[in-house]
């Protein structure tokens, strides 16, 4: 009888160690996979943030520049607006094939003043229309609107873009 109990102390301690072991295991691994996880940068923690007032654009846009490769920047016509309104219409486009998000600044020339800035938007993507900080008084301006370009890919800064074009605050 001594001996029988003896047997099952064994066998009880064996399969307890086994289960043990296959927990640590099992934790450990867990660990190494969220390890893992959480060490990948996401966009999140690049800061990363699209513009929530963007979509897809449908037009086709011409391609001007006459090269297939390389990142694509739009133009902009003469815009004219009403003094006293913040609501500014302008189509902040980013083309559909490139390789990184564009992130506009919308600033007076003569005064440096930056009246709009955007967050991220995606290829093939466009802002119709935004709202500036401030209305703007009466005159002609000259308006630059600058395009930061961050690849899609990892978030690097690549070349950016200014654009210039004649804003009419009537």
């Amino acid at each position: 009888m001594m001996k029988e109990n003896t047997v099952k102390t064994k066998t009880i301690i064996t399969v307890l160690t086994a289960i043990i072991v296959l927990l640590i295991g099992a934790g450990v691994t867990v660990g190494i996979i969220m390890f893992n996880s959480n060490s990948q940068p996401t966009q999140q923690s690049q800061g990363v943030v699209f513009d929530n007032n963007a979509s897809h654009y449908e037009k086709t846009v011409e391609n001007k520049g006459g090269s297939d490769s390389g990142i694509k920047v739009p133009g902009y016509p003469d815009i004219t607006v009403n003094s006293g309104t913040k609501d500014f219409p302008i189509t902040l486009l980013n083309p559909k094939g490139n390789p990184c998000n564009f992130k506009f600044t919308l600033t007076l020339a003569d005064t440096g003043e930056n009246i709009c800035t955007t967050n991220l938007v995606k290829p093939g993507d466009a802002i119709k229309g935004v709202t500036l900080d401030k209305a703007l008084k009466k005159g002609e301006y000259t308006l630059l609107v600058n395009i930061a370009t961050y690849s899609t890919a990892d978030n690097s800064e690549m070349n950016g873009a200014q654009v210039k074009t004649k804003l009419t605050v009537e």
